[in-house]
């Protein structure tokens, strides 16, 4: 399996069906990300644990991805280091 298939990412068949099952119950609940409400029509993400080994439930996509970028690039930039001395 390749490693930009959307199994390898983590959003595979048993992803998708448990955001289908989930997303009906999800309407007018609070995103946990920013507290407003999930209203039908917006786009809802089912948002992965940091460590991805299971799901917080639904969130808002844009809040979800958001919260995504915030923990790649954190720890994007704890990686940085230089050889270098100055």
């Amino acid at each position: 399996m390749g490693k930009n298939t959307t199994t390898a990412q983590g959003y595979g068949y048993s992803h998708q069906a448990l955001r289908r099952a989930l997303l009906p119950d999800a309407y007018g609940k609070p995103c946990p990300h920013c507290g407003k409400p999930m209203l039908r029509g917006q786009s809802l993400d089912l948002d992965h644990t940091p460590d991805r080994s299971g799901y917080r439930g639904m969130a808002h996509a844009s809040c979800n991805r958001a919260d995504g970028a915030r923990r790649g690039n954190a720890r994007r930039k704890r990686r940085w280091t230089t050889t270098r001395q100055w």
